[in-house]
């Protein structure tokens, strides 16, 4: 690679590093083209970029990012999934196509500023999106108060029932 499409390859390493909220750092060893082609569409779907990267321009850009705790995993056969949108994105879909493959196995991740092992990545993978966590804390203080308006709710049909009846027996007796 000439000096100048080196310095562009940082450049736009660099950015998408300081962007991103979430990056998973992954072996690709013994991917097929297939396969790769495969998790690339994955990737795709799930908005998160998946790039193979040249290790020398990827650690000086990690640097220029401010992202240095990635810097000493940029070693062998590196692959980079980020996320610009979801911070576990990048980490649920290797570990989905990893389920299917057997492949690529995490290294590290950075996610919402903070350095996370592989087996760690492996449990931030199964957790639900920051939507979905706020959707259920919502959902839990919602339903108490969705049973009180639904028993209050019942003991005014009651009310209403019981007068009505009332009313009626009234005016039978008249």
């Amino acid at each position: 690679m000439a000096k100048p499409e080196k310095i562009q390859a940082v450049e736009v390493l660099k950015d998408r590093f300081s962007a991103a909220k979430g990056i998973v750092l992954a072996d690709f060893t013994g991917l097929t083209v297939a396969e790769a082609n495969e998790l690339r569409r994955m990737c795709k779907e799930a908005q998160v970029e998946y790039r193979v990267v040249k290790n020398t321009l990827a650690r000086i850009a990690a640097k220029q990012a401010n992202v240095d705790e990635l810097v000493e995993h940029f070693q062998g056969p590196v692959a980079v999934a980020l996320s610009e949108s979801d911070s576990i994105a990048p980490a649920r879909v290797l570990d989905t196509f990893r389920r299917q493959a057997q492949k690529p196995q995490f290294r590290v991740g950075y996610v919402e500023g903070r350095l996370f092992s592989a087996d760690e990545l492996q449990k931030i993978a199964t957790l639900p999106s920051r939507d979905g966590l706020i959707a259920q804390v919502i959902g839990a203080i919602q339903s108490p108060m969705a049973q009180i308006v639904w028993t209050l709710e019942g003991i005014m049909r009651n009310l209403v029932s019981v007068l009505d009846q009332a009313a009626k027996q009234k005016q039978g007796a008249s």
